[in-house]
């Protein structure tokens, strides 16, 4: 397995931003949803890890400047 080129600056990828994003709700969720179940329903989750995994594709097609083709 070989890294990209450029790994160390992958953070500046918005698609692994919004990746972590994905993983910090669904975390939150295991840890939250007991304490917020009152006041959200299941389908308000399931209506952001949506929108979020729709942002995720969207992010994976913009242009990211000119360090793209190094991150490649």
């Amino acid at each position: 397995m070989e890294l990209i080129t450029g790994w160390r600056r992958s953070y500046r990828l918005y698609s692994l931003q919004i990746g972590l994003v994905i993983a910090l709700v669904g975390i939150a969720q295991l840890e939250l949803l007991p304490l917020w179940q009152p006041q959200l329903s299941p389908k308000a989750y399931a209506a952001l890890n949506s929108a979020l995994a729709i942002l995720l594709f969207v992010a994976r097609l913009i242009k990211q400047g000119p360090d793209q083709q190094t991150l490649r």
